[in-house]
């Protein structure tokens, strides 16, 4: 057990995150101190006193630990100190205030010891946003429509989508269009009489796919007819997702909508890993969604892979990357795995998260390799919580073909309307730069039950 003795400091929080880049939450404990610098001396090999002189700010004290553990344990975690979802975030406001990106991520290097390898991924993404992506405007504002159904669910899943019934759409469907009309009505009165306009939809989940073609088809026209846009008009994004969703009729629906995006993700192409994370398709269904797809004029096919996966090697990885290259996808989002709170995979293996480092790091740079190979750029980074090596998830892109939709929620500079069960919605404040969270349930029979408290909370928060 490593003990912190922790001098002249209030919140913990941001420490304990720092340190569990390092140990398991089991391996360490925090003590809020008031000592003095010389009681390090009488300390044990596995306690420390930090901020012995009791002026350290929060990044000089997280500098300090991530320096004592990196030479405890020999690990170093190529994010430093940066411990939040949005390492960008920094990296942006850097930016803008220097005008440089080069002096931005110099500066990151420094401050929160960030690796070679992390901080030149970082002036990667920043050189492709300055390049084709336009500044956050207050003005725009994007539109998000969860479908909280699955085929199957993933064993390393902890959202709140459920595993498809027709009785459970049946019943969720008319308490979405509801919402739908609730807060389009709040649009046009308050919204477009103030020059704001949307800039994106997404229909993300679960799996939208679960819809019928023709359950699609009249989603779209709510959406159309309520809020007073053309699909096609704007950036839409279909998450199509499983492959086993995918068919003519509702590829047809989504192309005569007008719909530029669409996913076809599949994880991993190896039917045993399929098997392994409760995936219910197989890799040939993948290569059809595919062939189906491509007999439309979608101008984004976007894949998700994910590193990290229980049994699989670089080689597997690699190979399947090189499929979705090979299929046509123009847009590819690498994930690490994260083994969340609530998934069956943390039930059953804690840990599994803190094993395989090494291997999951060499699956991603061979993938960034053979992806800029190709002409991808990475145009968006995140970070998630137990994600294996401590790493990222990063979209790359061919040029031109990046989703505005998942920049900007990583900028945390635009409102979002998020409407559905699990939706969150974010009232964006332009004068103090802050988000509002505007959730909503995500049991989707909770939200049916209590659709009157969310169109409530929608007037309170998007009605003025």
């Amino acid at each position: 057990m490593y003990r912190f003795y922790l001098n002249q400091t209030e919140n913990n929080h941001h420490y304990a995150e720092m340190i569990r880049e390092f140990l398991g939450d089991s391996e360490f404990e925090i003590i809020p101190a008031d000592l003095s610098p010389s009681i390090a001396e009488y300390l044990g090999d596995r306690s420390f006193l930090l901020n012995a002189d009791g002026e350290g700010d929060r990044d000089s004290i997280k500098r300090e630990i991530y320096q004592l553990l990196s030479t405890k344990t020999g690990r170093k975690p190529g994010w430093g100190t940066l411990t939040g979802v949005r390492p960008l975030k920094p990296a942006k406001k850097l930016a803008e205030e220097s005008g440089s990106a080069a002096s931005a991520v110099q500066t990151m290097k420094e401050k929160y010891l960030l690796s070679e390898e992390k901080a030149k991924l970082l002036r990667e993404v920043l050189d492709y946003q300055e390049q084709y992506v336009e500044a956050p405007n207050p003005h725009l504002q994007a539109l998000y429509i969860g479908i909280p159904f699955c085929p199957s669910k993933c064993s390393y899943c902890a959202f709140g989508s459920s595993v498809f019934t027709e009785q459970g759409m049946n019943e969720y469907l008319p308490c979405l269009h509801r919402e739908i009309e609730a807060l389009g009505k709040l649009y046009r009165e308050h919204v477009r009489g103030r020059d704001l306009s949307l800039e994106s939809i997404y229909f993300g989940g679960g799996t939208p796919t679960t819809l019928t073609g023709e359950q699609l088809r009249e989603l779209f026209r709510k959406i159309e007819d309520t809020f007073g846009y053309k699909l096609s008009s704007i950036e839409t994004t279909v998450e199509a997702g499983r492959p086993d969703t995918i068919t003519k009729d509702r590829l047809e629906a989504m192309a005569d909508a007008g719909i530029r995006r669409i996913s076809i993700n599949p994880q991993s192409m190896h039917q045993v890993t399929l098997e392994a994370i409760g995936r219910s398709h197989t890799p040939e269904e993948i290569r059809e969604a595919f062939r189906l797809a491509s007999k439309y004029s979608f101008k984004v096919v976007n894949s998700d892979l994910i590193a990290g996966l229980p049994g699989e090697n670089t080689a597997m990885f690699l190979d399947s990357l090189e499929q979705m290259i090979a299929l046509g996808a123009n847009n590819i989002t690498i994930h690490t795995l994260s083994v969340k709170r609530g998934s069956r995979l943390k039930e059953e293996d804690p840990e599994y998260y803190r094993r395989g480092e090494e291997e999951v790091i060499r699956m991603l740079d061979a993938a960034g390799k053979r992806l800029r190979a190709e002409g991808f750029r990475p145009y968006y980074l995140y970070r998630q919580k137990h994600q294996m090596g401590s790493l990222e998830n990063v979209g790359w892109c061919l040029p031109d073909t990046h989703s505005l939709y998942n920049i900007r929620i990583m900028e945390e500079k635009q409102t979002i309307y998020g409407l559905g069960a699990g939706a969150i919605g974010k009232r964006y404040d332009d004068e103090r730069e802050a988000l509002l969270r505007v959730p909503n349930v995500s049991n989707y029979t909770i939200y049916c039950e209590r659709i009157d408290e969310m169109l409530e909370r929608k007037k309170q928060y998007f009605g003025g």
